[in-house]
């Protein structure tokens, strides 16, 4: 895939250590989501099943930082989304064995106090346990509440089909009784060559989508009515070395914070990766749409 014409502008990083002490008996914190709320960034890790919210000053002195909500039984979430609305967090799990034998994501539910609430299967099988949905966002429409799921594989497969690039998929979930179920599939733009998918994040009828492997951000518009997707919309490279290798390795979540900036997370650097990938991993990030004019 030809590189994109530009780079992502970074404002502001610090490791995620800097805010928070790892889980007990863990030495890593894998960040896998964020969401930006009423001044704080809300983000969730694959190997603890919590909550953590970080000051937005991003201010290592600030009181403001710590573990918000009990944790719960079980290796982590995928993804954190909020809705003002129903004044829920909803907390990804990627897929678990269901009890018709298929795998099956979990959406776990807390309300702004951190208090848990309920939990709910999604109707929606699985190939494999850890290839399901990565990436949660929330939407208000028409006096209904959805929530848009990201698969991690192209055309939601695993293995080498998830791979091939141009698939990309999101499920637009609606609550039916006890569980949520598919009601409509946006496609990506064919043009949007990622070989998995990380992250979606939604700011009025702007979408954003994360890749870790490919190490870009897409950015299109959505529209609503058909659940679909406006023209091709752009992507943007993460930071890279002058040799244009990669540098961002493992960025899972993300959150609009305004209309050109975002905040993100990153998952611990995996073995096998380059250390400079390792030196951006366990991390929280601010990033900026560069200006068109320059």
């Amino acid at each position: 895939m030809a590189r994109s014409r530009k780079e992502l502008t970074l404002v502001e990083e610090r490791k995620l250590s800097d805010y928070i002490d790892p889980p007990e008996g863990s030495g890593v914190l894998e960040a896998s989501g964020v969401v930006a709320k009423d001044g704080y960034y809300y983000i969730i890790f694959d190997n603890v099943r919590r909550i953590a919210r970080i000051h937005d000053s991003l201010d290592r002195r600030s009181r403001n930082h710590g573990w918000f909500g009990r944790a719960r039984k079980g290796e982590g979430y995928e993804d954190i989304a909020f809705n003002p609305h129903s004044r829920r967090f909803y907390l990804l799990i990627e897929a678990e064995k269901h009890p018709d034998g298929t795998y099956k994501s979990i959406v776990d539910e807390c309300d702004d106090k951190g208090n848990y609430k309920r939990r709910r299967w999604v109707d929606f099988a699985f190939e494999q346990r850890n290839t399901g949905f990565e990436g949660l966002a929330a939407v208000r429409l028409d006096r209904e509440n959805y929530l848009l799921a990201l698969c991690e594989g192209n055309k939601c497969r695993a293995g080498k089909r998830g791979r091939k690039p141009g698939r990309g998929r999101i499920h637009v979930l609606a609550m039916h009784g006890k569980h949520w179920k598919s009601q409509a599939t946006i496609a990506l733009p064919r043009s949007v060559r990622f070989e998995d998918y990380s992250a979606v994040a939604i700011r009025g009828t702007r979408i954003a989508v994360v890749s870790q492997q490919t190490s870009r951000i897409w950015i299109g518009t959505i529209r609503f009515r058909d659940w679909s997707i406006k023209g091709r919309g752009r992507i943007y490279d993460f930071p890279r070395t002058k040799k244009g290798k990669r540098k961002y390795c493992t960025v899972e979540g993300l959150s609009w914070i305004s209309p050109r900036t975002f905040v993100m997370v990153s998952d611990l650097s995996k073995p096998g990766y380059p250390k400079r990938c390792g030196r951006h991993d366990q991390s929280i990030h601010v990033f900026r749409i560069p200006s068109a004019r320059r």
